[in-house]
């Protein structure tokens, strides 16, 4: 079953240099806040030739690179351009999952789309066109999710990397365990025991790396091999309600955000497909002076209606640091559900459930957290091998979602 994946390194600052192409070739560093700090989040290979490293204290790396400019994030032009590049990917296949662990990496089925889109060549030429020559986007096509993104991190910019299904194994042996999906310590231990290449960690007993690494070892340990039966998972469609506000002037208190926001609620709750409807989540998105923007989502405990979630949005632009004058608001509602009306227990009543019942409060946190998350991050323990003396072979987590 032959998998691309679509690559764009660096991805926050190349969609940075869309708007300043002048800066393509500079050394590029991306900020970030962490503990008070401004440190390196990103950087693009002309900085790190220069030593500039992540997690480098911002002040350090001018001071190893002088000529480096400094960028700060913003969240609202690369959702903007993933979403974009996501739904120019999903007209050419209906299976496109975004890499929730990397902005900027999308995987595509190509499973029965030989009339379409050609060959798996010529299929993946045809990918790199999805989006523009300034992000250097890389191509990678293999018969698993994890060996074409390899083979996408090994391709060039600009061009497409295409593993014969007989070549993965070989074509895996040489790649640093570092592309592994694993926790940085559980690298480090690999490495440690001198396995610093997939070659070297597959040469090991399956047996022996799960008694030492417990599933996710052996999980890694058939990465390592080209055993990738994980399939392309596409988004869920969900229906969502867009609202957008640009300023007459640019705000600079929050007085005047809330009443913006206030208006892009109601202006949204005021739609007929909102007509007796209530939310689960609400992102709202601002645009600043010079280009900049920030956002904030609210995961709401109960679905709500306008008022409250006036309320719960208004919470969070208290803590909003407002770095810029904003220009233009954007509300967009997901999780949308009929309104329900609970009814309270009456005083001195137990509460409980009938044998076999799922606790209504039980699916409803079940949902929020699925709100939250994309899937359940509940799970149930099942005993598997109660008679192993491998503790992980006894049981096994099972997601749960009633």
């Amino acid at each position: 079953m032959p998998i691309a994946c679509l690559r764009v390194p660096h991805f926050a600052l190349r969609v940075a240099l869309l708007e300043r192409p002048e800066l393509d070739g500079v050394p590029l560093v991306l900020s970030a806040s962490s503990g008070g700090r401004i440190i390196v989040a990103d950087r693009t290979p002309e900085s790190a030739a220069r030593g500039i490293q992540i997690g480098m204290a911002i002040r350090e790396a001018t001071a190893l690179c002088p000529e480096a400019v400094i960028l700060t994030p913003d969240p609202v032009r690369e959702a903007t351009m993933g979403e974009r590049l996501l739904t120019a990917l999903e007209a050419l296949s209906p299976s496109v999952e975004a890499d929730a662990a990397e902005p900027g990496c999308w995987y595509v089925d190509l499973r029965g789309l030989d009339r379409r889109l050609g060959p798996s060549p010529q299929a993946a030429q045809g990918l790199l066109t999805v989006a523009p020559p300034a992000l250097r986007p890389r191509v990678g096509v293999a018969p698993g999710k994890f060996a074409a993104r390899v083979a996408a991190g090994r391709a060039g910019p600009g061009t497409a990397r295409v593993v014969d299904p007989a070549e993965v194994q070989s074509f895996l042996a040489g790649e640093a365990i570092t592309w592994l999906p694993l926790p940085p310590e559980t690298l480090r231990r690999l490495e440690r025991l001198g396995l610093r290449t997939l070659g070297a960690l597959r040469a090991l007993p399956a047996a022996a790396v799960a008694a030492r690494f417990g599933p996710a070892g052996r999980h890694a340990w058939e990465l390592a091999g080209g055993r990738d039966d994980a399939p392309v998972r596409p988004r869920p469609r969900e229906e969502t309600i867009v609202e957008t506000l640009d300023l007459d002037a640019p705000a600079t208190s929050r007085e005047t955000l809330l009443i913006g926001m206030t208006r892009l609620v109601l202006g949204a709750f005021g739609r007929p497909a909102m007509r007796s409807r209530h939310v689960r989540q609400a992102r709202l998105r601002a645009t600043l002076e010079g280009g900049r923007s920030w956002e904030k989502t609210a995961t709401l405990r109960e679905p709500a209606g306008a008022q409250k979630l006036v309320e719960t949005l208004g919470y969070r632009l208290q803590a909003v640091e407002l770095s810029g004058a904003v220009e233009a608001l954007a509300l967009e509602l997901t999780g949308l559900t009929g309104a329900v009306a609970k009814q309270p227990s009456l005083p001195g009543l137990r509460r409980g459930s009938r044998r076999g019942q799922v606790p209504r409060s039980l699916v409803d946190a079940t949902r929020q957290l699925k709100q939250r998350y994309g899937t359940s991050p509940l799970y149930r323990i099942v005993e598997v091998e109660p008679w192993s003396r491998i503790p992980e072979r006894r049981h096994a987590l099972i997601s749960y979602d009633p």
